[in-house]
Order: C-alpha cells, then sequence, then structure tokens
C-alpha cells in the first residue's frame, strides 16, 4: 500500500511540473502568408517551412489554424489577405492563442521581399515586425530566408541596436523592429554529383542537395555499400551478398522511415528510396517515383530523376509543380 501511494505522488508531482513547463509556453497560431506578385501555392509552402522552424525552436505551443475564414469574412477580413494588424488580432482571438504571426510575401523582379509580424493577441501590440530581402528563387528562399526570419522573430530587443537592425521613429510603432538582412548567396545547382547521388543512393538525395542540402546520412552511405557489395557477389557467395544487401537497406529504411513514420515510411524508405519515407508524412510521392517499383518501366525515372538533378531542379519546386504536399 505504502509503495502504491508513493507511484500515486510521483504521479501528481509529474502531472504538476508538466503543467507548470507547458504554462511557461505561450500559444502561437501562424496565419498563411498573403501572396503579392507570386502563386499562392509558394506563399502557402513558405508558411508551412516557417510554421515548421518556429515549432523546432520549441518557445512556444503551436496551435492548427482553425477554419475561422466565415468569422474573418463577417468582421471585414479575407483569410488569404490575413496581414494586417487588425485581422491578425482578430484571427489569434478566433483562435484562442496568446501569440499570432503573420505577414506578406511580395517579388518585384527576381527579389522577394517578406514582411513579419508577431503580434501579442491580449495586448494588441505588434511584438516584432521583420522585413527580409532575397534575391533568387523560391527555394533559396526557403533554405536561408527561414532560418533569419525565425531567429529575429525570437531575438530580444537590445538597447543599443547592431548595425543590420533599423528601429523606426515612429511612436505609433514603439514595439516593432525592422529588420533588413542581406542573405548570402545560394549555392550552384545542378551538375554530376547531384545526379550520381540521386541514382546510386534514392532519387531525392540529388534533388535536396541542389537546395543546398548536403549532408548524406549515414544510413544512406551504409546502403549504398551494401548494394555495391552485395551486387558484385557471385557464385557461392551471392546468398551471402543478398543478406548484405538486404540488411543493409533494411537498416536505412529503419533509420530513414522507420522512426520518423513507422511501417509506412519505412516500406517506402526501403522499396522507393530514404529520403520518401522520411517525408511521406508531409510530401506524396511522385508518380515518377512510383514507376520505381515496375520491372523494365523503371528504365525512365532511373534516367529522368539523375537527369533533373544535373540539370538543378529542386525537390521544392518539384513539389511546389506536382502539388506533392499533403
Amino acid at each position: 500500500m505504502k509503495n502504491l501511494y508513493k507511484v500515486f505522488a510521483i504521479m501528481g508531482v509529474s502531472l504538476v511540473f508538466t503543467s507548470l513547463v507547458w504554462a511557461e509556453k505561450q500559444s502561437l497560431v501562424i496565419m498563411d502568408f498573403e501572396a503579392n506578385g507570386i502563386p499562392p501555392e509558394e506563399a502557402k509552402v513558405f508558411t508551412e517551412h516557417l510554421q515548421v522552424e518556429l515549432f523546432n525552436c520549441g518557445n512556444f505551443v503551436i496551435l492548427e489554424k482553425p477554419d475561422i475564414s466565415g468569422n474573418l469574412a463577417a468582421k471585414g477580413f479575407l483569410i488569404t489577405k490575413c496581414s494586417t494588424v487588425p485581422c491578425l488580432i482578430e484571427a489569434g482571438k478566433l483562435s484562442n492563442a496568446d501569440l499570432v504571426v503573420g505577414g506578406m510575401i511580395s517579388k518585384i523582379s527576381d527579389t522577394y521581399s517578406i514582411t513579419a509580424r508577431l503580434v501579442d493577441v491580449g495586448s494588441n501590440d505588434v511584438v516584432k515586425m521583420v522585413s527580409y530581402d532575397h534575391e533568387g528563387n523560391i527555394v533559396s528562399l526557403l533554405s536561408d530566408g527561414i532560418e533569419h526570419i525565425t531567429a529575429k522573430l525570437l531575438e530580444p530587443k537590445k538597447i543599443v541596436p547592431e548595425p543590420t537592425v533599423v528601429q523606426t521613429p515612429d511612436p505609433t510603432t514603439e514595439k516593432e523592429e525592422l529588420t533588413v538582412t542581406k542573405p548570402t548567396a545560394s549555392p550552384n545547382a545542378g551538375g554530376i554529383g547531384p545526379a550520381l547521388a540521386s541514382c546510386l543512393i534514392g532519387p531525392r538525395v540529388g534533388l535536396e542537395m541542389n537546395e543546398g542540402n548536403d549532408e548524406i546520412h549515414l544510413s544512406e552511405w551504409i546502403a549504398l555499400g551494401g548494394s555495391i557489395v552485395g551486387g558484385s557477389a557471385t557464385g557461392s557467395l551471392r546468398p551471402v551478398g543478398n543478406l548484405i544487401l538486404s540488411g543493409t537497406r533494411a537498416y536505412m529504411a529503419y533509420e530513414m522511415g522507420g522512426k520518423t513514420n513507422s511501417l509506412e515510411g519505412a516500406l517506402a524508405s526501403y522499396c522507393i528510396g530514404p529520403r520518401i519515407g522520411n517525408e511521406i508524412n508531409y510530401r506524396k510521392i511522385r508518380n515518377k517515383e512510383w514507376l520505381l517499383l515496375i520491372p523494365c518501366i523503371n528504365i525512365y525515372p532511373l534516367i529522368s530523376i539523375p537527369l533533373e538533378a544535373y540539370r538543378g531542379k529542386t525537390m521544392t519546386e518539384i513539389e511546389i509543380e506536382e502539388g506533392l504536399r499533403k
């Protein structure tokens, strides 16, 4: 009986501690950024990447945006153009959030201009406003811009601003901070390296290398080594080679797909490619990737996908073009 009391006491203390930890975090809802001069799909992809980055920082409890379009419309707002402070405040109240993030993405020639606002719903104040200019395409914006914008939204105010920070003199926006950051140039995409990566390691590896993601996971290297060793085994060593090939690929499938997306992710990684199982929770499988499972016909994607990587195509560009975002 005493042991039972101890168990209940420990559970009670754990619940109280967990409640206190969650109570310290403010709830945050991210509104879809308004698209100005760009396709709405690009603005939506930008919003989703920003939400992931803010979630990963661990500072907030991220709320899923509820269907509040009707309530906003009744108050004279459109959910697709909710970038103004009054609309963001109203959206935050309807979502029962402490904070709300929103803004606009504009494009003139080859330059993207993003304005992001962090608004305190309770006080109706703009906590932070960040402006970011980027020369390049949507892919380099996602790889370089999201991290900069997130860092500036979370950056505490400084009494003496750094050279990259310009505080607006307008007294009506005392709590707003305008930040203009010039991004670093994106690396040259395409070439033989990404093409070989898509051909030998996985169909999406080279396409993601073109976005600046040059990291190849250890399990992907192990699977590549297993396929080389297993494929070169002949004669009496052939069964051992097949075992090595299957074992290393199974390990890769577990590491890349199984850990993140359980059995579905593991099967996708094992049968089609490592990154496919890893991303299947938010990115659909391409028609070309399905063709890899069909004998003889799979020669088409085995050639065309490395060619895409060679020409500098990126996975995010393909995601937008083919509507792969779930």
